[in-house]
Parts: structure tokens; C-alpha cells; sequence
């Protein structure tokens, strides 16, 4: 799903920071989101624990954790009450919609901007004692929009708490004017949100989604998210939009919402609660109820994090105000607090199973969804990883069946077709995918892909060329385009395609290799050098960098470049990654020992380079041994001329 933009495939971030890769969370629109704080905490993981899983996670339940704190030391602040403030603290932390929040690594988003959130709350009683409340309010709002911009109705909030717990005496007009740099923040940020996810074309048009389609939506979706809360069971991942609505089914839904705001109302007295937590979950679910639709889900678990809130202030403060009129009706409270709890608890540990990998994830999520094509795509990537071809082809087909208009379906299907090895079906799902999709980014790169495969390197520029008329800031497309330019000979205009990829993403291994390849064609050896080192310090188990700086090392025309026992231990280090299995990197290694003057191993290896290059049916290459085995056999290294 999201993990490879955000972090898995994002060398923007995955490879810690870089004064490159903090202009470019502070300024990107990446991901249909601007939001550099999230980026930056996932560059921070990356720094502390590079791809370990285990970090990322950590530091997910770490944040969750103390939101969980901070929702009881809020109420707990605001209404000197202790248990309402844990039972609602404890719903929030164990409540099973919350998992997606807190197991996908992509939602760090919520519980980070959740967290700002909460302490924009903090400080917002101390304004009336102190001007710093106000401005650490505002700049704690502002880290919270910089997080997620679903947090824009935190100004909506304010004016909910005027309300209760403590009702504040002054007009309204008042209150309203003391938040306007508040509201001032939430436009910037919708604006900010709108241009990253139009400029991704996520944003659905009116001819996709009508009015009225979007206004039965919306009941339905709150009825949903009820749902959800009281009966947190077959949550999903994603849930398709269900565009087919009639009136009939948006009945139900609409008299529930109008019968509890009713309720709330009636009760805005004598159970203020009830007014601020019925509206505290309707207002912070409108940036995402589908009046403007960015994305393909109806509705997602991980936007129940901060409206859900609402709903738990109504129900801990009716279960401890039920507790209060006898001894028995406590310990009646009590043990259904208990019972609750336990639920929720039981509950979500079942959900986190289903979190334990994308298969389990995806499996389920067909299994509780019904037809569900994106969820039948993603599961056929997660069987392409795992090398079961023929299931995943099967799941792609499942998909385009459910919708035969899915581009992205069919390039997912081509990407299995060249894995095994039906270039040309592929070329003809790839292309129908563009058909469908013209803006679908990495269409053309995968052609390209297969135009290289096919040593075809003209029509690959062609594919590229298309490729970055879409996505002209890809630092993958740049690269490839460098290299492709490489084999057509045209070595300067490789140099800046790969120039280029390496300005877009300044720590990029590949495009460090690849370039420091046409340096050294070019004859620029110490540039080439500077570069192959730095690829190696970007990814050090590198088997074809490796060789090609032990072979510079060990072959080069110019004695200064030349140093054997590094050369060695770089080409030794290349074959033990590879295996052995490749008798060019062993041809290497043999050069190696004899520029360290080490002859008997030279021989040793170039014989095993040419009997297994013969092996392999490459007799140039293994001519190419004899010839080098003779030399090493009368004690002399070559050198390049």
C-alpha cells in the first residue's frame, strides 16, 4: 500500500538525513500530502534504524502511548475528574479501529499530527491566564497541520469546549474572533492539501462521483463509523466507495443522526457531554465524510482516531454518572467498564493479527469486503514478492474482472508477466494500462524495462522520455534514462540525466554507480572512483560496484589509481555476495592478486573464470581468461593500455 512511497521505496528518506532531503520534505508534494513533519519523523527512523522494521513500529506505539496519556490528563485537567478521564483514555488506546493508526508504518501521520493536536488543546485553557498559552497554542497547531492536515477543525473543537467542561460567560462573536489565526492556519493547510492532491490526481471529479451520489454518501459513511465504534468487528484496510446508493438505504442513517443530535441537544444542560462529543466526532470526520472525495476508499478505521474521542467523552461520562446513585449501580458500571475494555482489548489483539504481514492483511480484507479490486491487486503484489507468480497473475485477473476499466491492475499484471518472463503479454497489459491511465506513473519506465530486456535501448529513451512527461521530478527515471543514454553511447548527455537523478535525490546508490560507469568511460577516473565509493557507502553490499572499483584499482592504465590490496578485498567481497557464480567478478578478483603480487592465487582464479565462463557457453569471456591466465602464470598483472 503506502509503505513504499513513504518510506520502503522513498530514497528521499530511507537513506536518514541530508540537508537535500530536508528541503525536500519541507517543500515536496509527494503522496497526494504535504506534511514535512511526518516526513521527517520517518527520515529520523531511518537515520536511527535505517529498514528495520522494529524501530518504525516502536516508535508508532511510543506516540500512541502518549496520546493515550495526554486524552486522560486533559479531561482529568479540565473537569477534575479522574475515572471518566480513564475510561475514555482507555477506549481511545485499546480501541481495535485504532490498529491501522498505529501498525502501518504510512499512518505515523495521524498519531504524530494526534499528538500536536492534543497539546494545542493543553494550552488552550492557560490563554485566559497568559499570552505564552496562546502562541505556544498556535505554534503547536501549526506542527499538527504540518503532520496531517485532517486536524483543520481543531478551531470547531475550541469553540465546543467554550461549551463545555467549563462555559466560557463571554458572546459568542468573541470567541470566535480570538481563533481567527486558528481558522487563518486551517485554510492555508486545506489549500496546501488541495494543491498536493490535485496535482496527483486523487481528488475525485463530479463526472466520477456525482453530487447526489457524495450527499447519500455522507450518512452513510457516519452510520459506518457508529458501526465501527460499538461493533468494531470486519474492519478492513479499505473499503471500497460505494457509488450504486439509493434512498432508500440512506433513510436509516440520516433519521439515526438527526434522532442523537436531537438527543444532544435536549441534553445540552444537564449533560453538556453529550452536545460536545456529538459534535467533536460529526465535525472532525467532515474534512473526510466524501463531500470532497481524494482517494478510492469509502471510508478508512484510521480516520476514527481523533473523532472517535467524542463518542468515548459521551460514553465514559454516562457510565460514571450511571455509577453514581447507588453502591450497586457502581459496581454495575464498573464491571461493565470491565467488560468493555476486555472487548476492546480482545478485539484489537485479533485485528493486530491480521497486521502481520500484507498477505494476512489483504486476505482478510477481501474476505470481510466482498468485491474489493484494489485489495485483490495488492494481494497479488504481496504473492509477486513471495515468487508465487501464477497466484498473483490469478488475483490481477480476479481484479480486472471486478473492474475491467483499473489501470493500475494491469500494470501490477505486467510487472508479474516480466517476472515471468511473457515480455510480450506484459507489453500488452502495460499498454492497456496506459490506455486507461495515461497518467499512471511508472507505465512506460516498466516498457522501457523491457526494451532493455529486449536490447532495444532506442525505444526505451522513447518510453523514458514519456515516462518523465509525467513524472519529471522521478529520480528513477532520470537514472535509467542515464544509463540507457550510456548505451547509446551518448556519455554526456548520460552524465546529466544521472546528474540530474542524484540533484532530485542526492543519496541514490544506483545512480552513483551508474555514473561513476560513465565517468570512467569518459576517462574521468578519480570522479568515477569518488562516486563508486560513495554508492558503496550508501549500500555496501553492492556486488557490481564493488567489482567494477576493484577493477580500477587492480587494471587501471594510470599507476596512481592502482592499489592491489584494496582491490582484493573489494573484489572478493563481490564474489562472496554474488556466490561465485559470475566468472567476470572472479576474472576481477584474479587481476586483483596479481597487481598485490599474489600470482598463484591470480592463476587459481582466472582458471576458475574460464572454466566456468565456458560453462556458461561465454567463450569470448573465456578467451579473454586464457589470454590474462598466461600473463599471471609469467608474474605479470595487467594494466589496461
Amino acid at each position: 500500500y503506502d509503505d513504499p512511497d513513504y518510506v520502503r521505496g522513498n530514497f528521499h528518506i530511507n537513506t536518514g538525513f541530508s540537508w537535500a532531503g530536508v528541503r525536500w520534505c519541507c517543500t515536496a508534494f509527494y503522496a497526494a500530502n504535504w506534511h514535512p513533519l511526518t516526513w521527517l519523523s520517518h527520515m529520523l527512523d531511518c537515520q536511527l534504524y535505517g529498514m528495520r522494521p522494529a524501530g518504525h513500529h516502536a516508535t508508532n506505539v511510543l506516540l500512541h502511548s502518549l496520546n493515550a496519556v495526554l486524552v486522560f490528563l486533559l479531561w482529568q485537567r479540565w473537569t477534575k475528574t479522574f475515572w471518566p478521564g480513564v475510561l475514555v483514555a482507555a477506549l481511545f488506546a485499546w480501541h481495535p479501529a485504532h490498529v491501522e493508526s498505529v501498525a502501518w508504518i504510512s499512518e505515523r501521520k495521524d498519531m504524530l499530527s494526534t499528538f500536536f493536536f492534543l497539546l494545542t488543546l493543553w494550552c488552550y485553557r492557560p490563554w485566559k491566564e497568559s499570552r505564552h498559552g496562546y502562541v505556544w497554542s498556535l505554534f503547536f497547531f501549526a506542527l499538527a497541520l504540518s503532520s496531517k492536515s485532517m486536524v483543520v477543525t481543531l478551531p470547531f473543537v475550541f469553540l465546543l469546549l467554550d461549551h463545555w467542561p467549563k462555559k466560557e460567560p463571554r458572546p459568542w462573536r468573541q470567541l470566535v474572533i480570538e481563533k481567527i489565526p486558528f481558522f487563518m492556519l486551517s485554510a492555508i493547510s486545506c489549500v496546501l492539501t488541495v494543491m498536493a492532491q490535485s496535482r496527483a490526481g486523487v481528488v475525485a471529479s463530479l463526472d466520477r462521483i456525482s453530487p447526489l451520489a457524495r450527499c447519500f454518501h455522507v450518512p452513510l459513511a457516519y452510520w459506518h463509523y457508529l458501526k465501527m465504534a460499538f461493533s468494531p468487528i470486519h474492519l478492513a484496510v479499505y473499503y471500497p466507495y460505494e457509488n450504486n446508493t439509493t434512498l432508500k438505504s440512506v433513510i436509516g442513517p440520516v433519521l439515526l443522526l438527526i434522532a442523537v443530535t436531537v438527543i444532544a441537544f435536549i441534553f445540552r444542560r444537564s449533560r453538556p457531554y453529550w452536545l460536545v462529543g456529538w459534535f467533536w466526532f460529526l465535525g472532525t470526520l467532515v474534512p473526510v465524510i466524501g463531500v470532497v472525495q481524494a482517494g478510492l476508499q469509502g471510508v478508512a478505521d484510521r480516520y476514527s482516531y481523533i473523532p472517535f474521542i467524542g463518542l468515548f467523552l459521551i460514553v465514559a461520562w454516562e457510565i460514571c454518572a450511571a455509577g453514581q446513585s447507588s453502591r450497586h449501580a457502581r459496581l454495575l458500571a464498573t464491571a461493565g467498564s470491565g467488560a468493555v475494555l476486555g472487548a476492546c482489548i480482545l478485539l484489537t489483539e485479533k485485528q493486530i493479527s491480521y497486521w502481520q504481514n500484507s498477505g494476512t492483511l489483504f486476505a482478510h480484507t477481501i474476505q470481510v469486503t466482498g468485491d474489493n479490486p484494489l485489495a485483490h491487486v495488492n494481494y497479488a503484489l504481496y504473492l509477486r514478492e513471495q515468487k508465487e507468480f501464477d497466484q498473483a497473475r490469478a488475483q490481477c485477473e480476479i481484479a480486472l474482472r471486478m473492474a475491467p476499466d483499473y489501470g493500475a491492475a494491469y500494470l501490477d499484471l505486467g510487472q508479474i508477466l516480466v517476472l515471468q518472463n511473457h515480455l510480450d503479454e506484459a507489453v500488452r497489459a502495460v499498454t492497456r494500462a496506459i490506455e486507461l491511465d495515461p497518467q499512471l506513473t511508472e507505465a512506460h519506465l516498466l516498457l522501457a524495462q523491457i526494451d532493455l530486456t529486449q536490447n532495444a535501448p532506442d525505444r526505451a529513451a522513447e518510453e523514458l522520455a514519456a515516462e518523465l512527461k509525467i513524472n519529471p521530478i522521478g529520480p528513477n527515471v532520470h537514472c535509467l534514462l542515464g544509463r540507457v543514454l550510456a548505451m547509446q553511447g551518448k556519455l554526456a548527455a548520460a552524465q546529466t540525466e544521472l546528474e540530474t537523478a542524484l540533484q532530485l535525490v542526492a543519496q541514490y546508490p544506483e545512480a552513483h554507480y551508474q555514473l561513476a560507469a560513465v565517468l570512467s568511460a569518459e576517462g574521468k577516473t578519480a570522479e568515477a572512483i569518488a562516486h563508486y565509493r560513495e554508492a558503496l557507502r550508501l549500500q555496501p553490499s553492492f556486488p557490481d560496484a564493488l567489482n567494477n572499483l576493484a577493477w580500477i584499482f587492480a587494471a587501471n592504465a594510470r599507476a596512481e589509481f592502482r592499489h592491489g590490496t584494496e582491490a582484493v578485498q573489494l573484489a572478493a567481497r563481490a564474489c562472496s555476495l554474488d556466490g561465485f557464480k559470475q566468472p567476470m567478478m572472479i576474472g576481477t578478483l584474479a587481476a586483483a592478486y596479481a597487481e598485490a603480487g599474489r600470482f598463484s592465487e591470480a592463476v587459481k582464479a582466472a582458471e576458475q573464470a574460464r572454466d566456468l565462463a565456458l560453462t556458461q557457453g561465454d567463450k569470448e569471456l573465456a578467451a579473454k581468461n586464457t589470454e590474462l591466465l598466461n600473463l599471471y602464470r609469467a608474474g605479470r598483472a595487467f594494466h589496461e593500455p
